[in-house]
């Protein structure tokens, strides 16, 4: 680790006990502790990621990994659990709990101690394996265990549907597109959605492309909604309760009112003079609440009437 002026200092660490024969447990910040360039151990990415859930879900690691402080005491070197720390640190963890070599290993030690591990991390017996398959009466147990489904599929008979359920729903096939406006990128679209045959399609300019991912990601923290088609049928139902609020049926035509007034909006005294004598024409000549936009056009007919 270097200091703003490019000298290494010293990684620090909490100790936590003492173990004796140079090993400690200790507690170090996520950033000072650094993965090997070459590490022989792997791990399916379908694992690695059921690591990271199992990891999220404790919100903790759940067995040590064992690292070293180089002989420098300017880093932190994972030894044994590249996975585990790597899949905590994407869980969001900020400090680990590690078995700590403060011994002063140099680089061919700190490579011996990870070949030595890596190798000798056993394998599992298939049949001890099954009979412990058969304990499991939960399926988020089966999916964390990650014992395999050819595993599990000995001892749990139901194990595709419960791994891999099947649902029946009625559905639309709906394309968005945003585009810059250009005809061959639109004839482009046209073709791709002959082939597709979708139940609705959509265009829109590609400068709307932000604004609306922004909205709907702000719409989903808004109202705590994880599921992107949840969020966009939530927004759908406001902008239709808006339009009905309005007093839009989609019957006739309809023409903004910045064509009219040059504006959509007008000074507060204005606004409050107006609200007024909306409110009084719906108590007084029972205008619709639910399409005041009537007060202009009958204000209008009376002034034309004049």
């Amino acid at each position: 680790m270097e200091n703003g002026t490019g000298e290494k200092q010293k990684i620090e660490y909490e100790k936590i006990a003492d173990m004796g024969s140079g090993l400690v447990i200790a507690k170090v910040a996520a950033n000072h502790i650094r993965e090997q360039d070459i590490n022989a151990r792997i791990m399916k990415t379908e694992m690695q990621k059921q690591l990271t859930d199992n990891i999220k879900k404790r919100g903790q690691l759940e067995s040590l990994p064992f690292c070293a402080l180089t002989q420098d005491d300017t880093r932190i070197e994972i030894i044994s659990g590249h996975h585990r720390i790597r899949s905590g640190k994407d869980a969001g963890l900020k400090e680990f709990y590690v078995i700590l070599d403060v011994s002063g290993l140099n680089r061919s030690k700190i490579t011996a101690k990870q070949i030595a591990h890596n190798a000798i991390s056993g394998f599992d017996d298939q049949s001890t394996l099954k009979e412990l398959a058969k304990l499991l009466d939960d399926v988020d147990d089966m999916i964390e265990s990650y014992a395999g489904k050819d595993v599990l599929a000995e001892v749990h008979e139901d194990i595709d549907k419960y791994l891999s359920p099947v649902m029946t729903f009625e559905w639309k096939n709906i394309v968005f597109t945003f585009l810059p406006h250009q005809i061959n990128d639109m004839d482009k679209l046209i073709e791709a959605v002959k082939r597709m045959s979708p139940d609705c399609v959509g265009v829109a300019s590609i400068e709307e492309y932000k604004p609306f991912l922004e909205a709907l990601a702000k719409y989903q923290g808004f109202a705590d909604v994880k599921n992107i088609g949840a969020a966009i049928h939530a927004m759908t139902k406001l902008t239709l309760q808006a339009m009905d609020e309005a007093g839009y049926t989609g019957e006739e035509q309809w023409v903004q009112m910045t064509s009219i007034f040059g504006s959509n909006a007008l000074p507060q005294e204005s606004a409050d003079i107006i609200s007024k004598a909306v409110k009084k024409m719906i108590d007084e000549e029972g205008l619709d609440p639910k399409n005041k936009l009537d007060f202009l056009r009958i204000l209008s007919e009376k002034y034309l009437g004049d």
